[in-house]
């Protein structure tokens, strides 16, 4: 009778493993093959446009790059226009009324002299003065204007300009500045009663709360 004790400590000295390993499975003893799992390579984020933050395209960068800058040719104009609607004016008072005429043909302001009179001139000329040689007609715009003779006064002043070829001149009780009005801010002079006052005036506009009356030098000395 073969003894199957003596066998299997013989096999176990020839092995040399434990009764333990030889009573598994030999399946357990077989590893399983696991499959190799490949990470796939990371892609790049595609930026997703919000409403806050846009896609920038070439015309964006390009409007970007130039955004306040000066274009050129457009502000000259602009300027241009603006310019041809202002007209300068020297302002001034007579009789507590605030009047205005063009500084266009304006010589000087100097203070009030005696002027020689001209014998049989119009009673609205004063008379001649001398100005460094040359002749200037003293003007009265106050009667012309239907305003009471000058009390006089420190601030006073003559008022010399040129017309038609003539060096004029005319006294106001005080002059106040030199405006840049808007040709549109003058509205047409209002109806007066005196047709020669009415063809002097120009129109009249508001500067500094204050209602000016503007004069056309033309009709006014003529």
């Amino acid at each position: 009778m073969v003894d199957l004790v003596k066998i299997r400590k013989k096999a176990k000295r020839v092995l040399g493993v434990g009764s333990g390993e030889l009573e598994q499975n030999p399946t357990d003893a077989v590893a399983t093959p696991t499959a190799e799992v490949t990470t796939p390579a990371k892609a790049e984020p595609i930026p997703t446009p919000t409403p806050h933050t846009p896609l920038s395209t070439p015309k964006l960068e390009q409007f970007k790059a130039t955004a306040g800058q000066r274009r050129e040719g457009f502000i000259e104009r602009e300027t241009e226009t603006t310019s041809a609607d202002q007209i300068e004016l020297l302002t001034f008072i007579i009789a507590g009324e605030q009047y205005a005429v063009s500084i266009e043909h304006l010589v000087e302001i100097i203070k009030p002299r005696d002027a020689t009179q001209v014998p049989n001139a119009d009673p609205t000329i004063v008379g001649i003065i001398s100005l460094r040689g040359t002749m200037v007609t003293v003007i009265d715009v106050r009667r012309k204007l239907r305003h009471p003779p000058a009390a006089g006064g420190n601030d006073a002043r003559m008022i010399v300009v040129e017309r038609a070829g003539e060096v004029l001149g005319f006294e106001v009780d005080r002059v106040l500045r030199v405006l840049k009005v808007d040709s549109a801010a003058v509205e047409p002079h209002p109806v007066v009663h005196s047709s020669e006052l009415s063809e002097a005036v120009r129109g009249v506009f508001r500067h500094a709360s204050a209602l000016t009356i503007l004069l056309d030098l033309d009709k006014l000395l003529a």
